[in-house]
């Protein structure tokens, strides 16, 4: 994300107690001067920025409302270093040494849970985190799906107990395995709702898929039981568009306590969100926005191949160049829109993703898209929280 200069030496600071201690320090201590959204609502956007030059990730947090950075944390540095959010907390993973650290957005209170030790060892080559809260107790708890040098995967969760260190917290197995292959490496795959965790299948095409596995189908975990539900779950997209071209333009949100399925409509130029019913059995269509409202670059269509290579021929180098630009920015349109929340005045916070990305505040009713915030090419949306947040003075 677009965010002000950083206070960072030149010394990599790695992430150990003393430094993330410090690190939580300024989190809290950072004064947030804009409150409230104009009448809104609390509203507030989870990003990490990752540094590749110099193998460092900042935290931050920004106000949905009008794009200042609220708090950061800056210059995290460990091998292989994982962030994510869920709730009102931001957990920091080094899966290779086993470091796992839990912040409170609001207080930047610091939990220390690296003691659990992780079944994820020796030959899993990937891993995916998923941080979520279960609404009848309150807790938070962690899951983790790890997939082995085969292909297979696991999973296993350990619920977070701040204070006290963090002491006991341990990973456990979970009581059976993913139902499907799902995807866990791509934020947008997969949604928390009520205390449940949903997946889509392998973002790749030429992922293998199980049988009875189409494209937009569901898997979910749920928290409380710590278990797979056997049952996968039909998505929302008729049967003739069901084919695997179409899993990538799929994704998975959270809007309003209810899970959406976004579908982008490349061809039809619109991006649909379909609603699951609380019975969990049908999908109603929410919207069908219009493309070039949400996403820049969708403005004009670019010229037919056919069309252009005939005027770049008539009209010579000056034709050919002006078709190779058009096609150059076709080409870096934005292309994705993951929806984050709805805000208090009714607008819809999305992340755009392109080359570049941004986050904006987009109104179903009128059409209306306001940006908020650029987000840099390095960097990532975590999450969304919508509580209040403690002023540095109160410590």
């Amino acid at each position: 994300m677009a965010a002000p200069p950083r206070n960072r030496t030149t010394e990599k600071a790695h992430v150990d107690d003393e430094a993330l201690q410090r690190y939580c320090g300024a989190w809290r201590d950072m004064q947030c001067s804009r409150r409230g959204g104009g009448g809104g609502g609390d509203a507030f956007v989870v990003g990490a920025v990752y540094h590749i030059a110099e193998d460092l990730t900042d935290i931050t947090l920004m106000d949905a409302y009008s794009g200042e950075v609220v708090r950061r944390m800056d210059g995290l540095s460990r091998p292989g270093l994982r962030v994510c959010a869920g709730g009102d907390m931001i957990c920091v993973v080094s899966p290779g040494d086993g470091l796992l650290r839990v912040v409170d957005v609001a207080t930047g209170d610091l939990t220390d849970l690296s003691m659990g030790c992780s079944a994820a060892t020796g030959r899993n080559v990937s891993s995916g985190y998923t941080l979520g809260k279960v609404p009848a107790t309150g807790e938070h708890k962690l899951l983790h799906v790890y997939a082995a040098a085969n292909g297979s995967q696991s999973s296993e969760v350990l619920t977070i107990t701040t204070g006290g260190g963090g002491g006991g917290c341990q990973w456990r197995a979970t009581r059976s395995h993913p139902p499907m292959r799902i995807e866990h490496g791509i934020s947008r795959s997969s949604a928390t709702v009520g205390g449940v965790v949903h997946f889509l299948s392998p973002a790749t095409t030429s992922a293998p898929r199980d049988r009875g596995v189409e494209c937009d189908t569901i898997a979910a975990f749920d928290l409380a039981t710590e278990q797979w539900r056997p049952a996968l779950m039909d998505g929302p997209l008729p049967a003739d568009q069901r084919h695997r071209g179409q899993r990538p333009n799929l994704g998975l949100a959270a809007l309003d306590g209810r899970l959406v399925a976004v579908h982008h409509d490349y061809p039809g130029r619109t991006i649909n969100l379909w609603s699951l019913t609380p019975n969990n059995t049908t999908w109603t269509k929410l919207h069908s926005l219009p493309i070039k409202n949400v996403l820049r670059g969708w403005e004009e269509e670019p010229t037919s191949h056919p069309a252009a290579a005939a005027e770049a021929k008539r009209g010579g180098r000056s034709k050919k160049r002006k078709k190779k630009e058009e096609e150059v920015r076709w080409l870096c349109r934005e292309k994705v829109a993951q929806p984050l929340a709805m805000v208090g005045d009714g607008r819809m916070a999305v992340w755009a993703r392109g080359c570049e990305g941004a986050v904006r505040l987009h109104d179903p009713r009128t059409g209306a898209c306001e940006e908020v915030a650029q987000v840099e090419k390095c960097a990532c949306v975590l999450g969304f929280y919508s509580g209040p947040l403690a002023q540095g003075e109160e410590f």
